[in-house]
């Protein structure tokens, strides 16, 4: 029996050091919602003195700006427990956010003793709070101001590119007019799929394979040929270090189909598989391929897809067999 008392007088000691010297502020309050202890935490928070708190109620620590003490009490005594953000009131009368906690206590019968409830100042907390998120929205107002700024930068290139192409070029330099004018929307397709909040490290490859393959169809329609674009696309992320030179990839390959697979038909299908696991692109057609070394030595879009394939360490393969197939390793 002396045993166990002395345990228990360990027990309570250890159990009295940690309350004493936690940093939160700590109370115990009988039923009678009357505070019996308050730790040193406590005292500090509230700015009184441990014998000017004992025998008061705890409403002396209640602002009522949020809540009332008698709802906090019941709510206790009906769940066991209350906790939430509430404005506190100090002794000179200033008042500061406070995440409070309080919890029912019982007798070793098991019978109701009273609560005991800790207090932390959320003031500086919440103040850092608001400026992140101040920060964070400046950040976002300024990035969508980036992105219509590139966006009306390249709008005037292409408006600009669109002057020189008067009835006075020939047909040879208005082509090569349109192609640039394809990759000028090929960027601005970028920069509208690269603009996402969320998820500014990456980019969205499925989005803006879709978004591209819808722009070219509006590009090439004029041309009498009816091409429909099969997507076969798993949802695939890419660095966004590695964006742009890929979609200009993209753009010369599927361009290079609209432009040359369906000269001698009026119907035509690309196809686009995009494996996550394997992370290769497969762009094909099924028209009636090129002659890809002919094509390599005078082709603009050709040298691009293998600069800016070497450029983003990927790799490339090329097949023409019922139609055309390039194959894109993305390491």
């Amino acid at each position: 029996m002396e045993g166990k008392e002395t345990t228990n007088t360990i027990d309570n000691q250890l159990f009295k050091n940690m309350i004493q010297n936690n940093w939160v502020a700590v109370v115990f309050a009988n039923m009678n919602n009357i505070v019996d202890y308050v730790n040193p935490a406590a005292c500090t928070l509230y700015g009184y003195e441990e014998h000017e708190l004992i025998g008061q109620t705890t409403d002396i620590f209640n602002s009522h700006l949020t809540h009332n003490t008698d709802d906090i009490v019941n709510s206790i005594k009906e769940k066991g427990y209350w906790s939430g953000e509430i404005i506190q009131k100090r002794k000179d009368n200033s008042t500061f956010d406070a995440l409070l906690s309080v919890q029912m206590i019982f007798n070793e019968d098991g019978s109701p003793a009273g609560f005991a409830s800790n207090s932390k100042d959320m003031t500086h907390d919440n103040n850092t709070a608001k400026q992140l998120k101040k920060t964070i929205d400046e950040k976002d107002l300024l990035l969508k101001e980036l992105h219509h700024r590139v966006k009306n930068n390249l709008s005037i290139i292409k408006g600009i590119i669109n002057l020189q192409n008067s009835n006075d070029l020939d047909d040879n330099c208005k082509k090569i007019i349109d192609d640039f004018k394809n990759r000028i929307d090929a960027v601005a397709t970028l920069h509208n799929t690269l603009y996402d909040p969320k998820n500014l490290d990456s980019l969205d490859l499925k989005t803006f394979i879709n978004d591209l393959c819808g722009g070219l169809n509006r590009s090439f329609s004029g041309r009498g040929i009816k091409v429909s674009i099969v997507n076969e696309m798993d949802n695939y992320h890419i660095d966004i270090s590695k964006a742009a030179p890929l979609c200009l990839i993209i753009n010369e390959i599927i361009t290079n189909s609209f432009k040359h697979a369906f000269l001698s038909s009026d119907v035509g299908e690309i196809k686009i598989a995009l494996c996550n696991e394997n992370h290769l692109i497969k762009i094909s057609d099924n028209g009636s391929g090129f002659d890809y070394d002919a094509v390599m030595k005078n082709s603009l879009g050709m040298s691009l897809i293998k600069d800016l394939s070497n450029q983003i360490d990927a790799k490339f393969e090329f097949n023409n067999n019922n139609g055309t197939t390039f194959t894109i390793s993305l390491n």
